[in-house]
């Protein structure tokens, strides 16, 4: 086995594996890991929220050793229409970055994960993939994948400030045929392409934002279709 790394698990459409930044735990609580999806051309897996269909990849640590809880953070993702639905996820490659947090720093960790993804093109396809991954202790020296990690990582979306993003007024308009979800936000630099994932009940779905920037791009109004208010009006 490669060292930091598990061995893949590898199906028809998708491939993941478990990975680490570092070959060893060092002598901190945290070690900063990564679940590596590689998919087969138009295949794709869900983002933590999956939209109007798919459900996102869950992680089971039962068997594990020395681990106290881990923590999965979440890139951005892409829109990808299917069969008229919007659904939100990756292609191609993505690593979702993990905190383990270990019950005894310095000491080994054993890692037993089972993981339950979608992957989906036309259709959806269930998958279940058992990894495991052994960090001995010992100094924390940078593994082979630091890189790679550390390039979905800083994809994780924060709060925008280090931007100066601010998210004025989020209300909606309109009546029952046709309900909007209007959100204002300005930031201190111009906005480039800005987009809008809602997080909601599962009821609702939220569809692309329509867009319209002003005080030259700093200003940014977004208006979200809103459908499925009907179940709560049973």
């Amino acid at each position: 086995a490669q060292v930091a790394s598990s061995p893949w698990s590898v199906t028809d459409h998708a491939s993941v594996r478990l990975l680490s930044t570092t070959e060893a735990v060092g002598t901190t609580e945290d070690v900063l890991l990564g679940l590596h999806f590689r998919l087969e051309k138009g295949w794709k897996i869900s983002w933590r929220s999956p939209g109007d269909a798919g459900f996102p990849p869950t992680l089971d640590w039962s068997g594990s050793e020395n681990l106290s809880a881990a923590n999965i953070s979440w890139p951005v993702p892409e829109r990808f229409p299917i069969l008229g639905f919007e659904t939100f996820g990756y292609k191609d490659e993505v690593v979702l970055p993990l905190t383990a947090t270990l019950t005894q720093a310095s000491q080994p960790l054993d890692l037993r994960a089972s993981v339950d993804y979608l992957a989906c093109k036309e259709i959806c396809i269930p998958y279940q993939a058992t990894l495991a991954l052994r960090l001995p202790a010992g100094m924390p020296r940078p593994s082979a994948f630091v890189h790679l990690i550390n390039r979905f990582a800083v994809r994780v979306p924060g709060n925008g400030a280090a931007h100066g993003m601010t998210i004025e007024k989020a209300k909606t308009s309109g009546g029952k045929n046709r309900l909007l979800l209007r959100v204002t936000a300005t930031a201190s630099f111009p906005f480039r392409a800005p987009d809008l994932y809602v997080e909601g009940p599962d009821e609702l779905q939220f569809g692309k934002p329509a867009l319209r920037l002003s005080d030259n791009g700093n200003h940014a109004l977004l208006e979200l279709p809103v459908s499925g208010i009907e179940f709560f009006k049973r």
